[in-house]
């Protein structure tokens, strides 16, 4: 689903009196300082489990129950299973080394990455930054489109969540890439994790994007992609 911010605008106008949409409530965090020693993330292991309940930003909705399982673990990586509450299967992940994504379903459609990419970086030292540059495919195509992926380690934050308390290191990346719908320019998506090393996996994630259509005049509009936030509700 893409939106506009003009379409967002006149949805929450013609709302009934009432009945206003209510955005989902910011992520209850707090700062805290960075380990004096080194974390280390959990490594995957078959049979390891994450579920997440998947939230809409615009209106505070549940979307999904989505579990994530490890499904296998190689010298050629490591695959990680989705499948909605119900047995509904979704596109698997594909790390190379864990952390380092081969295949991203994280989007509207999944980027099978020529060369991995971080979804966290390889030191979580606060500070710590990694920019990649490389192609994706689509899913039974043959079309290279190009991607450039910003990774930045922001810091060290306590996030509360029904599930519990847990302490994170809160990742930033920005995606940039080349949409295979050739009438888009200007996708940029963010992408915001914390990441719980003890957990293997993050507890929170926030995803949005933006991107241009351009009109007769080369100016054109800009429209909002999707804007989903995942919360852990268990794990094992």
């Amino acid at each position: 689903m893409f939106i506009t911010r003009r379409h967002v605008l006149l949805t929450l106008a013609a709302a009934p009196v009432g009945c206003a949409v209510q955005r989902l409530a910011p992520l209850a965090t707090q700062a805290i300082a960075e380990p004096g020693v080194a974390p280390v993330v959990r490594s995957p292991q078959v049979g390891q489990s994450w579920t997440y309940r998947k939230l809409n930003h615009f209106n505070g909705q549940t979307l999904a129950v989505v579990r994530e399982s490890v499904a296998s673990v190689s010298a050629a990586g490591t695959v990680v299973q989705r499948q909605e509450e119900g047995g509904m299967p979704l596109p698997p992940e594909q790390h190379g080394a864990w952390g380092q994504l081969l295949r991203d379903p994280a989007w509207d459609y999944p980027l099978n990455l020529v060369q991995a990419v971080p979804v966290w970086p390889t030191s979580l030292a606060v500070g710590q930054q990694q920019v990649a540059h490389t192609q994706y495919l689509e899913d039974g195509g043959s079309y290279r489109h190009w991607v450039q992926v910003y990774t930045a380690v922001k810091g060290w934050e306590r996030v509360t969540l029904p599930l519990g308390t847990f302490d994170t290191v809160r990742v930033e990346r920005l995606l940039r890439l080349s949409h295979h719908d050739a009438t888009r320019t200007d996708t940029l998506r963010r992408d915001v994790l914390w990441l719980a090393p003890e957990v293997g996996r993050w507890v929170a994630r926030d995803t949005s994007g933006r991107y241009r259509i351009p009109d007769g005049d080369g100016r054109g509009g800009e429209y909002l992609e999707d804007h989903f936030r995942w919360e852990l509700t268990a794990w094992q």
